[in-house]
């Protein structure tokens, strides 16, 4: 394949999303023109704002439900590139098709909608998860692009509605990427296009939607506020995660397009791992007031359960994120006190 380079066309879906707002500010930085998809114009007035510097480089078109058939088939034409962002990301879920629908469903009307009108169409690059990569492990273990989620789908299959909302994310998210590999495969005579997976851990940094009240905010910024706040029990403070910044997931988006060699590849994108404990204690050094503490120093010297490989993101686009968790969480703390969100 060749490389989609400025000043191509990129169809960013999802455009007014805590991550997929960023992606956009990257790809037009980089010198491509973009076209976001919403659900409503009203409620992403801000995207036109934002980005006025940009004139008719960035345009907003309305796709108000992403499962239905067709749905992206005006939308895809014209473009070289597509950045499929959109897929529910939360856990208010009562059943699991909640997320897993709009996940699967989702990808695959755009994968065919770019099928039968995408004809610029080059390359397709989609927001996975490391969550379809990596299964809960009681022994420490290295995950690397070959694994699957398949344990949470698994348990979603065996309990229903009863799986608690974190595993149906992961089995959503598993499930939506499996869909889109399944589709290149079954249509590689038809398609002139390939597809590249970004598979980022939890997405951290201050957000560019207005998000003006807590209720806006992005669950992946939610994971800090609520664990600052004291939302955390002292044995959840001692569970570990991986994180890296939205700038950094945002620029391997606009690397993939033009990355040769990202061609048909699953790309892991994150930082660190860390333990929620570790917020805290780096609060603290930060001097930041009136947050939890929980029990200061208990994750020091503990060893990973879940660690994860970073060669490809390396070695295909060039990223080594060097963002110190301390400066995330500064930087995110900051955007929660210019929001008067309660407790900052």
């Amino acid at each position: 394949m060749v490389a989609i380079s400025p000043p191509s066309k990129v169809l960013v879906t999802g455009a007014n999303g805590y991550l997929a707002t960023w992606v956009v500010k990257k790809y037009l930085e980089a010198g491509y023109s973009v076209r976001g998809t919403v659900r409503s114009l009203s409620k992403s007035a801000f995207l036109n704002d934002k980005f006025s510097d940009y004139g008719d480089r960035f345009e907003l078109v309305v796709v108000e439900d992403i499962t239905k058939d067709g749905a992206f088939d005006e939308a895809v034409k014209g473009v070289d590139a597509i950045a499929h962002t959109a897929s529910p990301f939360h856990f208010r879920v009562t059943k699991p098709d909640d997320l897993i629908i709009p996940a699967v469903q989702g990808t695959t009307s755009i994968l065919n909608s770019a099928l039968k009108h995408g004809s610029n169409v080059k390359r397709v690059i989609l927001t996975s998860s490391i969550v379809a990569v990596y299964e809960q492990t009681e022994v420490p273990r290295v995950f690397t692009e070959s694994n699957w989620n398949n344990a949470a789908v698994e348990a979603v299959k065996t309990k229903g509605s009863a799986a608690d909302p974190f595993t149906i994310y992961q089995a959503s998210k598993t499930l939506a990427e499996k869909a889109a590999w399944e589709f290149v495969a079954a249509h590689s005579s038809e398609i002139p296009w390939d597809l590249v997976a970004i598979n980022p851990p939890w997405i951290w940094g201050p957000s560019l939607s207005p998000a003006p009240t807590l209720d806006d905010i992005n669950t992946s910024q939610r994971e800090i506020y609520d664990t600052l706040t004291g939302a955390r029990t002292n044995a959840q403070l001692q569970g570990e995660g991986s994180w890296v910044h939205v700038a950094v997931v945002a620029e391997a988006h606009v690397r993939a397009t033009h990355a040769v060699d990202a061609s048909g590849q699953r790309i892991i994108v994150t930082s660190s791992s860390f333990f929620y404990q570790d917020l805290l204690d780096l609060a603290a050094e930060l001097g930041i007031a009136n947050v939890a503490r929980g029990e200061p120093g208990s994750t020091k010297g503990i060893p990973f359960v879940i660690n994860v490989e970073t060669k490809k993101a390396e070695e295909l686009l060039g990223l080594t994120p060097a963002t110190p968790l301390k400066d995330v969480l500064a930087e995110s703390v900051d955007d929660f006190k210019r929001r008067g969100y309660p407790g900052f």
